[in-house]
């Protein structure tokens, strides 16, 4: 008889079409759980056994995803939520729950753990109102390793569960340090990375649509430095810094993607890649000594590019890294004040883009609607910033509440309306809820976004311009993707 499996890390599914609608069809990613996979490495290399269940690239519902865990009969189940929503995996939280009562209700003793980024934001709410036996919050690698070997609910740091009618907690424990040393496995083996069943952000992949679904996404440092009050990233780790595993982990990750898993596109999910050139030059060095040619994206920001040598963007072209995901945010120096952004403005924006252009390097720049202090004017100035600068892909969000922000806290302090269910926390969803600022309603900050997305995609420059550098095929798949009209609730649809 086999042995019995330890544990049974959870990648929970059946949330798409809820999350992206139409979108969620041809045009949304599809992310490897990555903090699953180093999960499931970390207790593996401590002797446990180990699986993983991704019931969101299986297309599983919740129904089906209950019985896969009760009919696995590991001896406990780690729902791990984390998404590829920026900023915010509460759009999840709907099929987590669900699925938890669904376990109990086959398997009332099945023990059920949730971890991740939400339940490190909400810990005692999430305890209180969703069926699992127990909540990690922080990092959760050495808690979770102490749930199983079995140490007594008061030794782990971190734990939240319930006693007596009470919930009872203990002190989240210290992050790790040695990344390297301690993190060093990613289990991609129990992926089905082979199999192309991930596909990329639709953007990074313009210039070969037809490998799309060779992709992978990773980490290769944990944390950002800076105070952004719309930004939730912190929730997880209990502090502001950014820790690196070396350059060589790095690369011994990518030649393993490569290599043994064919992957051609690679998503560093790190919350602020280029940031320390002591972690990112030696991994563009290491990437030019190898035959294979991958294509990266990564995190990057306006004032620490600004600050970079041109030589350094170049460098990163050249290593393969053909896209940065930039958060321009606003056009308003007041409103980026606000929020904690950062000092700079429309010409600093203008030198950073044009710098970034110039290196060959193409631009997923982010823009927000709807931060304090918005108004009509200063959106529209936004969007017209957005226009001028003609980046490749521009992603357009409005401001919200995500929890564990500071702009969250606020909200909650000051009374205002959140949504009443999870999925008014995705961007895309039909239930999507904003917020509003001085002068303008949730729903005014909603029918802009929406404007401004239609606005830009179907811009005939922009078509063109698309077209020119990526293709026929690239101009074909944009503009389908413009033709999906996101249906709101709150605007009446």
């Amino acid at each position: 008889m086999a042995e019995r499996l330890n544990l049974l890390l959870v990648n929970v599914g059946g949330t798409k079409k809820k999350v992206y609608q139409d979108l969620s069809k041809d045009y949304s990613a599809v992310e490897p759980p990555f903090w699953a996979a180093l999960m499931a490495g970390f207790v593996r290399k401590n002797g446990f056994t180990v699986d993983i269940l991704d019931a969101n690239v299986r297309n599983l519902s919740i129904e089906e995803t209950a019985r896969e865990i009760t009919a696995r009969n590991a001896e406990m189940t780690a729902i791990v939520v984390y998404s590829q929503q920026a900023n915010t995996c509460a759009p999840i939280m709907g099929g987590v729950g669900e699925l938890c009562r669904q376990v109990k209700k086959l398997a009332p003793d099945h023990k059920v753990i949730l971890t991740g980024w939400h339940p490190s934001a909400l810990p005692e709410r999430t305890i209180r109102e969703e069926a699992c036996d127990l909540l990690i919050q922080g990092e959760g690698f050495y808690p979770l390793l102490g749930v199983l070997q079995k140490k007594p609910n008061e030794q782990v740091p971190g734990l939240w569960w319930r006693e007596g009618g009470e919930i009872r907690h203990n002190a989240r424990g210290s992050n790790i340090e040695n990344l390297t040393g301690e993190l060093s496995d990613v289990a991609w083996d129990l992926l089905p990375l082979a199999g192309g069943e991930y596909r990329a952000f639709n953007w990074m992949t313009l210039q070969s649509l037809e490998t799309r679904n060779h992709y992978a996404s990773i980490f290769t440092s944990l944390g950002c430095p800076y105070k952004c009050s719309f930004c939730a990233i912190h929730a997880t780790f209990g502090e502001r810094r950014i820790r690196n595993w070396s350059p060589d982990w790095a690369l011994r990750q990518f030649d393993i993607l490569a290599r043994d898993y064919g992957v051609k596109h690679i998503n560093l999910i790190d919350e602020l890649y280029v940031f320390d050139a002591r972690h990112y030059l030696p991994i563009a060095e290491g990437l030019l000594q190898r035959e294979y040619k991958l294509n990266f994206c990564a995190f990057a920001r306006v004032d620490r590019v600004d600050a970079m040598d041109i030589a350094e963007l170049k460098l990163l072209k050249k290593a393969g890294f053909n896209w940065l995901k930039l958060g321009i945010e606003s056009s308003s120096a007041a409103v980026l004040s606000k929020a904690h952004k950062g000092k700079y403005d429309q010409d600093i924006v203008r030198r950073v883009v044009g710098k970034i252009h110039e290196a060959g390097i193409d631009l997923c720049a982010n823009f927000i609607f709807g931060l304090p202090g918005d108004t009509w004017e200063s959106m529209q100035q936004t969007l017209n910033l957005a226009f001028e600068l003609n980046c490749a892909f521009p992603s357009f969000f409005c401001a919200m509440a995500a929890p564990g922000s500071d702009l969250y806290n606020e909200a909650l302090a000051n009374g205002t309306a959140l949504p009443d269910k999870w999925e008014g926390f995705a961007q895309q969803g039909y239930d999507f809820l904003p917020l509003g600022t001085e002068t303008l309603s949730a729903a005014d900050v909603l029918r802009f976004r929406d404007y401004a997305f239609d606005a830009y995609f179907r811009n005939p420059r922009y078509l063109a311009s698309i077209e020119k550098k990526f293709g026929a095929a690239a101009r074909e798949h944009v503009e389908g993707m413009a033709k999906i009209k996101l249906k709101r609730k709150l605007l009446g649809d």
